[in-house]
């Protein structure tokens, strides 16, 4: 079930909580992700080694890339788009979404973008306490123009990917300890199934997700010190230990989609390893498939 993927460090920077590997560029050698607490926005390029970073104004919890060079950012109170030539533009957000202001701090956590051109969006409260299922799943329409509500109940908003046929959206409440999927269409979801679910504390908790070439989806763990890989009938396929226990998420990248990227975090441990929070790379025996550009 382990087999050697050749694991290895590839960016030195220690995130807070580094999350959302996402690729674009040409060979898709241009890795963008976030450190959510730390606002900060990360870039590395694959072939050079050339890195970047830039500031956001509050917690960040997803960068997005879109069709014309802008980026989508989810930032606390956003989300905004980062235009080309660094301004910033207002979003639909979630107090238009609700059409009133949250009883309770809360940020975005994790986002993709639908093979139509949605984008989904969760969030999360800041402190649970009596705010425990208050948080939701969001869509902004592909023209960017609306946000609207398309799951409640929700603990705390993670991984999303969707099947090679588009009809299948496969989501993560990660205090639900499960996997579930969802029947998708023309931007809406129904038929919640659980797929998998944790059974024991030591596998960890499910965080975020990508696909790959086969439909088999590659789960991050939280405080699971790995990733699973779970086949079309949630049969787990293949692990990738991790030396750091907090991993978050993963993104296929390079010309083929042979390599991934993980993400991990330090989360302010005060005795954290030395490699906690930086960002990984290895070779899947499974490639990966390309992440969809917000259209505009």
């Amino acid at each position: 079930m382990s087999h050697d993927v050749n694991l290895k460090v590839w960016d030195e920077r220690r995130c807070q909580v580094g999350e959302g590997p996402v690729v674009i560029g040409p060979d898709n050698s241009e890795i963008l992700w976030v450190d959510i607490m730390g606002k900060l926005v990360h870039k590395r390029n694959l072939k050079t080694g050339a890195t970047s970073s830039y500031e956001t104004a509050e917690h960040v919890g997803f960068v997005i890339p879109c069709a014309d060079g802008s980026e989508l950012l989810g930032t606390a109170n956003g989300p905004v788009r980062k235009n080309p030539d660094g301004s910033i533009s207002k979003l639909p957000t979630l107090v238009d979404a609700e059409g009133s202001v949250p009883k309770f701090p809360h940020r975005w956590n994790d986002a993709k973008v639908a093979p139509d051109g949605h984008l989904f969006l969760g969030n999360m409260p800041y402190e649970w306490a009596e705010n425990v299922s208050a948080c939701g799943l969001y869509r902004l329409d592909k023209g960017g123009a609306k946000l609207t509500k398309v799951l409640d109940g929700v603990w705390l908003s993670n991984g999303i990917a969707w099947s090679s046929d588009g009809k299948t959206m496969f989501y993560i409440d990660t205090l639900t300890k499960s996997i579930d999927s969802f029947d998708y269409a023309d931007g809406e979801i129904s038929n919640r199934r659980v797929r998998w679910s944790v059974t024991e504390d030591s596998q960890g908790l499910p965080d975020g997700m990508c696909i790959d070439s086969e439909d088999g989806i590659w789960v991050a763990f939280w405080s699971g010190s790995c990733l699973r890989r779970f086949d079309k009938d949630f049969n787990i396929t293949d692990v990738i230990q991790m030396p750091v226990p907090m991993v978050t998420s993963a993104a296929f990248v390079g010309p083929n989609f042979e390599q991934m990227v993980i993400t991990s975090a330090h989360n302010g441990v005060a005795d954290a390893g030395a490699d906690w929070g930086k960002t990984f790379i290895c070779t899947p025996k499974v490639p990966g498939v390309a992440p969809t550009l917000f259209p505009n």
